[in-house]
């Protein structure tokens, strides 16, 4: 492979996997934060606290640890839909056949850069600070990321929460101001105006097999 050419797959591949690794909250709620089961902050507390918790689980094999992190994700993030909003308008484009492939391949590459995270837990944890509706359906839950081994002082992280039928989803995060999912679309876009959508799904597909 090309120099330029892998750039720009590591780019790719890297930056549209930064959002699905960052939906699992990686850290635990401090206290004082909402109780009440039914809103969307105290569900971003209790993914924080389930996480937290099995990234600390003394003695446990990798495997099962991951295998737990997995069930937390299905569990917290509708991740078909954000997969579709990364692709953006080039979903409507995509045959069956390639919307199947490339939802597959990042859904394998979000567990994949779950377990290279596994090992990387610092301590991390966030403080709830607030949260505000959008619309009728979605809420953002605005965060604080304490980083006590990154030398630097706190991110601030809003998770985007989208309530379906009777459950809360993780659909998006806003790093210090910026969506995950906008970045991504854009890099996408930028990949699939130069290669279609099979060259998108065909580079996917090779960073998956270079994490193998």
């Amino acid at each position: 492979m090309s120099r330029i050419r892998r750039a720009r797959t590591e780019r790719l591949s890297r930056r549209t996997l930064l959002l699905a690794a960052a939906l699992l909250p990686i850290g635990a709620a401090h206290a004082g934060a909402a109780t009440d089961a039914r809103t969307p902050a105290a569900f971003i507390q209790r993914v924080g606290d389930q996480t937290v918790a099995i990234l600390k689980r003394p003695g446990v094999p990798k495997p099962e640890r991951l295998e737990a992190l997995v069930d937390v994700l299905d569990d917290a993030t509708d991740l078909a839909l954000v997969g579709r909003l990364v692709l953006g308008p080039y979903w409507r484009q995509a045959s069956a056949e390639q919307r199947t492939d490339y939802l597959q391949l990042f859904r394998e590459l979000v567990v994949s850069t779950m377990a290279e995270r596994l090992d990387g837990y610092g301590g991390e944890t966030f403080d709830i600070v607030g949260e505000r509706a959008v619309d009728e359906r979605d809420t953002l839950v605005a965060t604080r990321i304490n980083r006590p081994n990154a030398g630097s002082g706190p991110v601030a992280v809003d998770w985007r929460v989208r309530r379906t039928d009777d459950r809360f989803a993780i659909i998006d995060i806003i790093a210090e101001g910026v969506s995950m999912v906008v970045t991504q679309r854009s890099e996408v876009g930028s990949v699939v105006g130069q290669k279609g959508i099979d060259g998108l799904i065909a580079d996917m597909r090779e960073r998956l097999h270079g994490q193998s």
